[in-house]
């Protein structure tokens, strides 16, 4: 297949923004310069500035292709001139045009609006209408009229017909093979493992533990392998799930465990703090939310010297994700008509992740975004990859927009506090086996389950469950019982409405509500769905749009 090409932008690359930090590295070989910030196995930024410089315009994709690694980069030599992401977009880069007609690419949102003197009436609210409800933009569209991203697996090729987007590495799980085994997936899973560890080089690695599947992948796949200066770390309300679920998985593993307890009166203070407004500006791609959930452990264990600025940060982002439970019900037996089965993956992407705030999820809103939703498959040529690959459109909307913008854009955090990272279950070689995954084995995660068990990894995955129920903190058992007794008349509806609307504000486990007032949450009257519809008003806000997407004090365009 091929995605069709766009650039708003015309004109000469400027030098890149916004890649200032102690990171990232901007070498040279001749007149080519590379602007640089991640790693690629096997290449310094040096090695990859003397490759590039001798590349011709026909080898850039391929070269790309070739890379195995998380980065970002932009080339300027006189022949060539380029700017790429990796396959994930683990480092986002956003590009728009000054006033003369210069391009001009950056690695930092907020730098790029400085830059270009970006304010309330440059936003695209056609662009932002899908954030109100989901936190993200959709495709590559950011949230101001005229800039673009980058999107995974992408370049920005600036040539004499002008800038062209385009595609050197696509995650196309519509096209799955016949079969796949444990077997073949545990040898995934082992070099998964020795490629962490020849990165680690000897480092520190702190692994945020939880009690779901893909953290404990990571420890227990690092203590199976023998390397033991792994530290762990959980977070959250005391007596959590997570918590107790870690602490015995930590345990039974011999590594080091480290438990920073939240409570709504400290996340009240951090996110008032000046350096949480740092870390979400850092984090400000101008496509979404930040993520937040990691920034008081992460900055707690800094502050009494746990880990230190060597440490590498390892977390299990996003095996849920790729492993296939993410997979909508009606995508396991999708209808044979293709209209029909592309109406079924775009409901379920719009129930699935339009829905932050109930009030806003009219059908003439609704109906927009799926017409957004309907272009970007149409654009990309997938209206009918046939009723074995529906499910893989629907997952390749998840990746391009949710993750990459959201869930792979939290590694934001580890870099503002200086610490780097890897993500295993994003690396090129999970993409790639995972694509071709068939549907049934990824249904409910069916082969990944049976092969963590199977392989029983330091003999952590028999008998400590994965993600137990536990209602904390413990004075709320009583009432919350109480209410539901008195519920059970309604029906089960009316009876998670009722404990949505004043439980969760308690039982968050990582006190995401905190930077607002309980009366002021339970008091609302918009229905949000999470906390995160929270998060989505307060960056709306902070580019000068209302929580519905309307211009503050104007109407939307």
């Amino acid at each position: 297949m091929t995605l069709r090409n766009s650039c708003p932008a015309s004109g000469a690359f400027t030098s890149p923004l916004g890649f200032g930090n102690s990171r990232s590295e901007k070498v040279a070989c001749g007149e080519t310069t590379l602007w640089f910030e991640g790693f690629v196995r096997g290449r310094s930024a040096q090695t990859l500035a003397d490759e590039v410089a001798k590349l011709s315009l026909s080898d850039i994709a391929a070269w790309l292709d070739g890379l195995d690694g998380f980065f970002r980069m932009v080339v300027l030599g006189p022949a060539i001139r380029f700017a790429a992401c990796d396959p994930v977009r683990s480092y986002p880069l956003v590009f728009g045009k000054d006033h003369d007609g210069h391009l001009i690419v950056s690695a930092s949102g907020p730098t790029l609006e400085g830059a270009l003197a970006l304010g309330p009436h440059d936003l695209d609210l056609d662009a932002v209408l899908p954030l109100t409800l989901s936190g993200f933009t959709i495709g590559a569209q950011t949230i101001y009229a005229g800039i673009s991203q980058i999107g995974p697996g992408q370049y920005l090729w600036l040539g004499e017909g002008g800038p062209l987007v385009r595609t050197y590495h696509l995650w196309d799980p519509w096209h799955p093979a016949e079969a796949a085994d444990t077997e073949s997936l545990a040898a995934l899973h082992e070099k998964l493992i020795d490629d962490l560890i020849r990165d680690a080089d000897g480092r520190q690695i702190l692994v945020p533990l939880s009690a779901g599947l893909d953290s404990r992948f990571i420890a227990s796949g690092l203590k199976e392998a023998g390397y033991d200066n792994v530290r762990t770390l959980a977070y959250g309300i005391p007596g959590n799930r997570e918590a107790e679920t870690s602490r015995e998985i930590a345990r039974r593993l011999g590594y080091e465990w480290h438990f920073l307890p939240y409570t709504n009166r400290a996340l009240a203070k951090m996110f008032k703090s000046a350096d949480y407004a740092a870390f979400k500006r850092h984090s400000d791609s101008l496509t979404g939310i930040h993520f937040p959930q990691e920034y008081h452990a992460i900055s707690q264990l800094l502050e009494a010297g746990a880990i230190d600025g060597d440490t590498l940060v390892v977390n299990g982002q996003s095996g849920d994700f790729i492993t296939g439970n993410h997979i909508q019900p009606g995508l396991l037996d999708p209808p044979s008509d293709p209209d029909l089965r592309q109406r079924e993956i775009i409901q379920a992407l719009i129930g699935k992740h339009f829905r932050q705030w109930g009030a806003l999820r009219t059908a003439d809103r609704l109906d927009r975004i799926a017409e957004k939703l309907a272009a970007e498959i149409a654009q990309a040529d997938l209206q009918d990859v046939g009723v074995v690959g529906a499910h893989g459109v629907y997952e390749w909307m998840e990746f391009r927009d949710r993750q990459s913008k959201y869930v792979i854009n939290g590694q934001r955090l580890y870099e503002h506090f200086g610490l780097a990272w890897r993500l295993p279950l994003w690396d090129r070689a999970c993409l790639d086996w995972w694509a071709r995954a068939p549907r049934p084995v990824k249904a409910g995660q069916r082969l990944y389950r049976e092969t963590l068990a199977q392989t029983n990894w330091a003999g952590v995955w028999q008998d400590i469950p994965v993600n137990p129920t536990r209602i904390r903190p413990n004075w709320l058992r009583p009432i919350r019982f109480a209410a539901k007794m008195a519920h059970a008349p309604l029906g089960q509806k009316a009876w998670h409405r009722f404990e949505k609307r004043y439980f969760d504000y308690w039982m968050e486990a990582t006190c995401a509500f905190a930077a607002w007032p309980y009366s002021q949450v339970v008091g609302d009257r918009r229905e949000a769905y999470s906390a995160i519809a929270w998060h989505i008003e307060a960056y709306l806000k902070d580019k000068g749009a209302a929580w519905d997407g309307r211009l503050l004090g104007g109407e939307a365009r």
